[in-house]
């Protein structure tokens, strides 16, 4: 039997994204369809949260998803990134919004909340550039009330070229977006986990077990805090 990789550190390979980066990167997110994902995707994610849950999402970059699902009015969010460009922007465009939404700066390996404090985590394309992913897990688990969840979505290592373009032909990008984005997920991707890594990487963390599904190019991974 093949013996499946367990990723416990992992070489920073990608530029910090602070300034003009994280402002470039915001702009490219801020579209109308990407917002009406963001918005579809909270909606469905708040219908399972029990009212008044705390959510904490992990690495929310600007935060439009966050925003999104603190409007539903179903719970109280919380936002923690380790890029205070993202973390400036997140609280503008809360603002903005007129959406009470908390961001504050953080790692994700060392996260400033005590022990129990979220029913709920949430992660989105972000688990992947983790430098300590089980570092990063067990923090989820701590800062988890008993039986709460996180729930990780990232890119599939097992995703395939065809996969990837008709995924961003569906984000009715520009030509030029449309070519840097396939080349951008093309990067990412070997930085991604197949499902079998990631439940190997889970098997070394607090939370032991957990539940894959794969959708498309990516991966739902859900654990819970027993």
């Amino acid at each position: 039997m093949a013996k499946i990789e367990v990723v416990r550190h992992r070489t920073k390979l990608l530029p910090e994204m602070e300034g003009p980066i994280a402002r470039a990167y915001a702009r490219g997110r801020n579209t109308g369809p990407q917002r009406a994902q963001c918005r579809e995707a909270a909606e469905l994610l708040a219908e399972e949260l029990p009212d008044g849950a705390a959510v904490l999402e992990v690495a929310p970059g600007p935060g439009y998803f966050a925003v999104e699902l603190a409007r539903t009015g179903r719970c109280t969010v919380t936002g923690l990134d380790v890029s205070r460009t993202f973390v400036q922007l997140a609280r503008e465009y809360a603002s903005e919004q007129g959406v009470p939404a908390d961001f504050r700066r953080g790692d994700v390996a060392a996260m400033p909340f005590v022990p129990d404090s979220f029913d709920f985590i949430v992660c989105q394309a972000a688990f992947k550039n983790f430098a300590d992913p089980v570092d990063a897990l067990d923090e989820m688990h701590r800062v988890l009330r008993p039986g709460g969840t996180a729930l990780v979505q990232d890119l599939s290592r097992s995703a395939t070229n065809a996969q990837l373009d008709e995924e961003v032909a569906r984000m009715k990008l520009g030509p030029v977006a449309t070519f840097t984005t396939v080349r951008a997920l093309r990067g990412l991707r070997r930085r991604a986990y197949t499902p079998e890594q990631f439940a190997a990487t889970v098997a070394e963390s607090a939370f032991g077990t957990c539940e894959i599904t794969q959708d498309g190019i990516g991966l739902e991974i859900r654990m819970r805090k027993a």
